[in-house]
C-alpha cells in the first residue's frame, strides 16, 4: 500500500476546511441578503399601506372610494407586480388598477406579513391588516402586496457575483495553504536529506538550525548515531583483540601438528591441522565482517583506476611464472568510489587474485561511471574454466571452495559480497565472453567535486 503523505494529508485537510467554510459563508450570506431585501420590501409595503389607508374615503351611503392615485405609478400599471385591494368577508370592494380583474387571496389567519400567490402564480409578499373606516360598521381587510421576483433575481445576481469572489478567494487560500504546508514541512525534508547524507557516508551527524518542534528529534538522532558509532568501534576493538589473542594458541597447535607429523602420527596431524585451518578461516571471516560493520566515514572519494594499477603491478609479479596478464581497458579514469581506499583495495584485490588463480593467461578489467544511477561499475573477466550457474549462485558463501588443490580459504568472494552490500552495492558473477568468470562489481560513486 502506498504510504500516506503528511504533506498531502495536511493540504487536503486545509482544502476541505477552506471549501467547507466558504460554502457555509456563501449560504449564510445568501440567506442574510435575501432577508435584508425582504425586510426592505416589507418596510416599503408598510409605507404604502399607510398611504393607502390615508387615501381611502367613505361616502354617505357607506361606499368606499379611492379618489387619488398612489405615489408609486406601478400600482397603476396592469400586472406590474405591485397590488392592493380592500375586501370584506372575501368580497372585493375596491382594488388597484394593476390587479385589473384579478383578486388577492390572503390567509385570514396568516398574520400581518404573508407570502401569497398573485396573478399568473407570481409569488408575492403581502401586508394584510384589518382597518375600521368612518361610517363603516364592519372592519375591512386591506392587502398591499409586491412581487418577490425582483428579490429572487437580485439574490441570483448576488449569488453569481459571490460565487466568483469566493472562488477566487478559495483559490488564493488553497495556494496559500499549499505554500504554508510546503514551507512548514521543509525542515523535515532537510532532515531527510541529512539522514540520506549520513547513510551515504557524506556526513557523520545531523547539523543545521531546526525549529523547536524538530530540534529535540535531531538531538536524539545525533545521540543515537554517536552511541551506535561507539558501540561498533568497541566491538571492532574487542574482535581484533580476540583475534590477536587466538593467534598464539593457534600457532602452538599448528606447530604441535607439524611435530606429530614428523613423528609419524600423520593421520592425527592432518586432522588437527584441518581444524586449525577451519578456526583460522572463521577468525579471518569474522574479522572481515567486523571491519565491514564499522561503517563508512563521510566525505570519502577513492580513485578506482590507481588502486587497480597498484594491484595489477603486484599480482602480475606474483603470477609471473604462469604468464598471467592483467589488462586494464581505457575507461573512465576519473571514476571515484564513495568509500575507503582500504575497502576498495580489499574488494578488487580478492576479485583479481581469484581471477589470477583460475585464468589461463589474460584478465580484462573495465571501469565505467554510470552517472544516471550514481554508481561505479568494475567488470573483471578471465579466460579460465569459469563456473556453472549453480556454482555462481553459491560462490559468495563463506568458505565455499570448488577445488581444494588451489590455495585459498574460500572467503574472498564472500568478503567482497559483504563489503559491497555494506556500501549498498552489489556483486554479480556471470560467464565472460572468453568463457571464464565475469565478476561485475557495482559501488556508489562519489561526486567529482
Amino acid at each position: 500500500m502506498r504510504r500516506a503523505s503528511l504533506q498531502r494529508r495536511l493540504f487536503l485537510g486545509a482544502v476541505a476546511w477552506i471549501v467547507l467554510a466558504l460554502v457555509a459563508t456563501g449560504v449564510l450570506l445568501s440567506v442574510l441578503f435575501r432577508d435584508h431585501l425582504e425586510d426592505e420590501l416589507a418596510r416599503r409595503l408598510d409605507a404604502d399601506f399607510l398611504q393607502l389607508v390615508s387615501q381611502l374615503e367613505t361616502t354617505a351611503d357607506g361606499n368606499i372610494t379611492h379618489p387619488r392615485a398612489m405615489s408609486d405609478p406601478l400600482y397603476q400599471r396592469v400586472l406590474s407586480g405591485y397590488y392592493w385591494e380592500v375586501d370584506r368577508d372575501d368580497d372585493v370592494l375596491i382594488r388597484s388598477r394593476s390587479l385589473w380583474d384579478q383578486a388577492l387571496a390572503p390567509d385570514s389567519d396568516g398574520g400581518s406579513l404573508q407570502r401569497i400567490d398573485g396573478p399568473r402564480g407570481m409569488p408575492l409578499l403581502a401586508v394584510v391588516r384589518d382597518v375600521t373606516l368612518p361610517r363603516i360598521e364592519a372592519p375591512l381587510r386591506l392587502t398591499v402586496a409586491a412581487s418577490l421576483e425582483p428579490v429572487e433575481a437580485a439574490v441570483d445576481d448576488f449569488r453569481r457575483t459571490m460565487a466568483i469572489a469566493l472562488g477566487l478567494l478559495a483559490l488564493g487560500l488553497i495556494l496559500a495553504a499549499a505554500l504554508q504546508v510546503r514551507l512548514g514541512l521543509q525542515p523535515l525534508g532537510r532532515l531527510r536529506r541529512e539522514l540520506a547524507a549520513i547513510r551515504g557516508a557524506r556526513a557523520e551527524r545531523l547539523s543545521g538550525d531546526y525549529p523547536g518542534e524538530v530540534s529535540p528529534l535531531v538531538e536524539d538522532l545525533n545521540s543515537v548515531l554517536a552511541h551506535n558509532a561507539s558501540l561498533i568501534e568497541r566491538a571492532r576493538r574487542q574482535a581484533g583483540n580476540l583475534a590477536h589473542a587466538l593467534k598464539t594458541p593457534l600457532s602452538v597447535v599448528g606447530n604441535e601438528a607439524a611435530r606429530m607429523q614428523r613423528h609419524g602420527e600423520v593421520e592425527r596431524a592432518q586432522r588437527l591441522r584441518h581444524e586449525v585451518e577451519a578456526m583460522q578461516r572463521q577468525i579471518d571471516w569474522h574479522l572481515a565482517r567486523t571491519r565491514i560493520a564499522g561503517g563508512r566515514r563521510s566525505g570519502q572519494a577513492t580513485p578506482v583506476v590507481p588502486v587497480l594499477e597498484r594491484l595489477q603491478r603486484t599480482l602480475q609479479r606474483l603470477y609471473a611464472e604462469r604468464g598471467v596478464v592483467i589488462d586494464i581497458e581505457p575507461s573512465s579514469a576519473a571514476a571515484l568510489f564513495a568509500g575507503e581506499s582500504q575497502d576498495l583495495e580489499q574488494m578488487l584485490g580478492n576479485l583479481l587474485e581469484n581471477a589470477c588463480k583460475w585464468a589461463h593467461g589474460v584478465i580484462t578489467v573495465g571501469v565505467a561511471s554510470v552517472e544516471a544511477r550514481g554508481v561505479v561499475e568494475i567488470v573483471i573477466d578471465d579466460d579460465g574454466p569459469g563456473l556453472d550457474p549453480d556454482q555462481r549462485e553459491s560462490a559468495a558463501q563463506p568458505g565455499r571452495r570448488f577445488d581444494e588443490q588451489v590455495p585459498g580459504s574460500g572467503l574472498g568472494l564472500a568478503i567482497v559480497n559483504d563489503l559491497a552490500g555494506a556500501y549498498e552495492g552489489s556483486l554479480a558473477l556471470e560467464r565472460s565472453a572468453a568463457g571464464g568468470l565475469s565478476a561485475r562489481l557495482q559501488l556508489p560513486a562519489a561526486p567529482a567535486s
